[in-house]
């Protein structure tokens, strides 16, 4: 498979319902190994600014979209983010490659429209983005980074009309792969093996235990990843992780929403001789932790139960719970742009009501002098501050213990909690805050 041909099918499935990352997990061994990074490109290209996309086609069509297949209107805006976000490939072979598509479908009367759509947003919209990046307004902002407007406004009232500019710009970023090294991999030296094929990859700044590349490869081509030496997570995330780690004075560990595992794995690394407790609402998403623990040597120290975190009881009293709750994502919609165009107010509120009984649940869990740390990827105050706020009010016997904002990118949360902001391609948007129960 071509790499045109596959980004199609994988956007096509996403719009579906689909997530990018696995769908283009499913079908990367039938992608040319050439064409891999070109799939990957447009794919992520179409989703990050989806909405802008949708805005040219609508722009600079003279025909009513509605009246185009679902393929067409899917060619046309993957071909329009490729024109727009990728510089250096041949605008020909990208406009040839969409129109072979559309003859594959059959749909050769819109050939002429594709052909005249494509070569007129080439012609005209790089003028048009230029005025609209330029635009004073908050709304012409989130339109060009490709941010929902409803975001957008909310970000406003949460924060200040000039720092929800710099979040819709943010979210807008294109990220790259930061990579976790295992406690037992000296840096400096996978470095250099990574660095041999012509790679590029350097130390973190913020973490020891990390490596930015300039990149996005896919995580069985890293040298190291199935012997897991390595691990693919973004440094907040693994600020977080580490964060827990140093709470840890001894006693059980309770992971409340493990998820895939990726920060249950790295506690487990970072604490040889700590017992962790792991749950999770999915069945295939505690079988992807289980792996995840063999791949990462701890398997034998996490113990897992599948069920809801409001329900479920712990073997043990865990003097350390650790609840990475389920929320919008959004300070990671860099990495996972499919899921801001499926996010709504309503859906919000819904994650509020439930980031507040888990957190409740998770002190009435957690032993007298035990810790809670509640962390989202959210950068909204409603999934953050809100959400530990309601919970303090109720409970008499909290109280916050300061993280230390060792970076620039890290803010005091309003009023609790600590935010670090996505402003490096290596770094989401994260929310954390660390409530200690009084013995």
């Amino acid at each position: 498979m071509r790499g045109i041909e596959a980004a199609l099918k994988v956007f096509a499935e996403v719009n579906e319902g689909a997530f990018a990352a696995e769908t283009l997990r499913k079908v990367y061994s039938d992608i040319a190994p050439a064409d891999r990074p070109l799939a990957a490109m447009l794919v992520y290209s179409s989703l990050r600014r989806l909405g802008l996309w949708k805005h040219l086609l609508m722009r600079y069509s003279k025909r009513d979209v509605r009246d185009m297949s679902v393929h067409t209107q899917n060619a046309l805006i993957v071909g329009i983010a490729g024109i727009i976000e990728l510089k250096y490939f041949a605008m020909p072979v990208l406009v040839n490659g969409i129109v072979q598509s559309i003859k594959a479908r059959g749909d050769e009367r819109d050939i002429g429209l594709v052909n005249a759509i494509l070569h007129t947003v080439a012609d005209e919209a790089p003028a048009y983005l230029a005025q609209l990046k330029k635009g004073s307004a908050l709304r012409d902002q989130a339109l060009f980074w490709g941010v929902p407007g409803w975001v957008a406004a909310q970000w406003s009232k949460d924060l200040s009309i000039p720092d929800a500019k710099r979040l819709v710009r943010a979210s807008g970023m294109k990220t790259y792969l930061s990579l976790r090294l295992s406690s037992f991999v000296e840096r400096a030296e996978w470095l250099d093996f990574f660095n041999k094929p012509k790679k590029k990859g350097w130390p973190s700044d913020w973490l020891a235990h990390s490596v930015r590349t300039a990149s996005n490869p896919y995580p069985l081509d890293i040298p190291g990843f199935g012997e897991g030496k390595i691990t693919p997570q973004s440094e907040s995330s693994m600020l977080v992780g580490e964060t827990v780690a140093k709470l840890w004075k001894g006693g059980p560990v309770l992971d409340m929403c493990c998820g895939r595992g990726i920060k249950t794995g790295q506690i487990a690394g970072l604490l040889p001789e700590c017992q962790i407790e792991a749950w999770d609402l999915s069945v295939p998403r505690v079988r992807a932790a289980e792996s995840e623990m063999t791949r990462v040597h701890a398997r034998e120290r996490v113990f897992f139960k599948t069920g809801d975190a409001l329900k479920l009881k712990p073997k043990g009293t865990p003097d350390l719970v650790l609840l990475d709750a389920p929320c919008s994502g959004s300070g990671t919609w860099g990495r996972h742009p499919e899921s801001k165009w499926r996010t709504t107010p309503e859906m919000l509120a819904e994650k509020s009501h439930l980031q507040k009984k888990l957190l409740a649940r998770a002190v009435s869990l957690v032993a007298p002098g035990g810790v809670v740390a509640y962390s989202t990827c959210s950068m909204f105050r409603e999934e953050n501050e809100q959400v530990v706020a309601a919970v303090m009010a109720e409970r008499q016997d909290l109280f916050e213990i300061p993280l230390e904002r060792t970076h620039k990118l890290m803010r005091k949360g309003k009023p609790y909690g600590t935010v670090i902001w996505p402003g490096l391609p290596w770094i989401d948007g994260f929310y954390i805050a660390l409530l200690a129960k009084r013995k």
